[in-house]
């Protein structure tokens, strides 16, 4: 076989027949593995009716976990590409979706491929909309100037047998998409981003579930950090002017604190004395005014350093977004992803590092 696809599934997925549809009318030697655990009852008579060549469906009653399912089906797949989709996604109805798969596969070891998400009225959707987005720059830079990377969107991804076999497959941790593309990344193994293939995430409308995806991820990624930071930090020494754009993309809001720390407070002041005096030249009012100055040089420098920061990201976010067919972009919810959206998931992973690190939440079994 030229590719093996493996789709885990936990209980059942909308998108399923869909994706076999794109799938199957390839024209490329494949062969595609299906793993459900728990399927609901509507969803197991669904399968029951899978009737497809090369295709293989696995159903266990209890839970077995993404990387067991994975590693498990790799071991009776013959594919020397190996292509991981998610049950969440739609394919888009490309003839040569998975050819052009195996092409780029022929000059890297891990392909991440192009995300995004439809958007809809809600306002998770059109969010989620520009994190996508983020995922989706800070990986062309790393295929771009390095050649590799250490995280990969776990939606949609594919990896060579050799380099699946040689870092041992998935390991049985919370991130176990990022972690399989670090123990690659720090194995040499090669990078390559492609946007002539993608898929569209379905993304949680309800809040309850979007904060359980939340909390989960938060924890993972700190996980990810307590095993990794080492490696990761010797290999960043190396070349921080690739790692740093990507943590921009990736925590936009940070950069109003960054610039915030840069900036000395004292110029703020100086600036305010500065114009208080002029207009005392031209009012005759100096006193009132700088005592104002002084009561809000700081709050004034963090407005001031709020906006150039939103500026500079709606900046790079339009750019990218032209050159990467993310063209669906308004100011005003770029605005709220910037200062509300980006800003809470900051803040989710702060509280999952605390977490991590005090010892409330660690180890592989977590699934909450």
């Amino acid at each position: 076989m030229d590719i093996s696809i493996f789709i885990p599934i936990f209980k059942e997925s909308i998108q399923l027949e869909g994706m076999l549809d794109v799938l199957c009318s390839q024209n490329v030697s494949k062969e595609i593995f299906i793993t459900v655990d728990e399927p609901s009852e509507s969803f197991a008579q669904r399968l029951a009716k899978i009737k497809r060549e090369n295709v293989t469906v696995i159903v266990n009653k209890e839970r077995t976990g993404k990387a067991n399912a994975c590693n498990e089906t790799v071991k009776l797949s013959s594919g020397g590409i190996l292509l991981f989709l998610d049950a969440d996604v739609s394919l888009s109805a490309d003839p040569d979706y998975l050819r052009k798969i195996v092409m780029e596969m022929q000059k890297t070891d891990i392909l991440d491929i192009k995300k995004e998400v439809t958007k809809d009225k809600t306002f998770l959707s059109k969010m989620a909309y520009y994190e996508y987005l983020t995922f989706n720059m800070s990986a062309w830079l790393s295929s771009r100037f390095m050649k590799k990377c250490p995280a990969v969107n776990g939606a949609a991804f594919a990896i060579k047998r050799e380099m699946f076999d040689k870092v041992h497959g998935f390991r049985k941790v919370v991130a176990e998409d990022i972690d399989l593309a670090t123990r690659a990344f720090l194995a040499e193994g090669s990078f390559a981003y492609t946007q002539d293939v993608e898929v569209k995430n379905v993304v949680y409308n309800d809040w309850h579930k979007w904060y359980t995806q939340r909390r989960r991820w938060s924890i993972g990624q700190a996980l990810w950090v307590m095993d990794w930071y080492k490696d990761l930090l010797r290999k960043f020494a190396k070349k921080p002017q690739v790692f740093l754009p990507s943590l921009f993309f990736l925590y936009p809001s940070v950069t109003v604190f960054a610039l915030s720390a840069l900036i000395p407070s004292v110029w703020m002041y100086n600036g305010m004395l500065f114009f208080s005096l002029f207009l005392s030249v031209k009012l005759n009012f100096a006193l009132p005014l700088f005592l104002v100055s002084l009561a809000t040089a700081d709050l004034l420098k963090i407005v001031v350093m709020s906006l150039a920061g939103f500026g500079i990201t709606a900046g790079v976010f339009y750019a990218f977004g032209r050159k990467l067919g993310f063209r669906d972009m308004k100011l005003h919810e770029l605005f709220l992803y910037y200062f509300f959206y980006s800003s809470l998931w900051w803040i989710f992973v702060i509280v999952g590092m605390v977490q991590v690190i005090g010892g409330r939440k660690s180890g592989p079994g977590w699934k909450t």
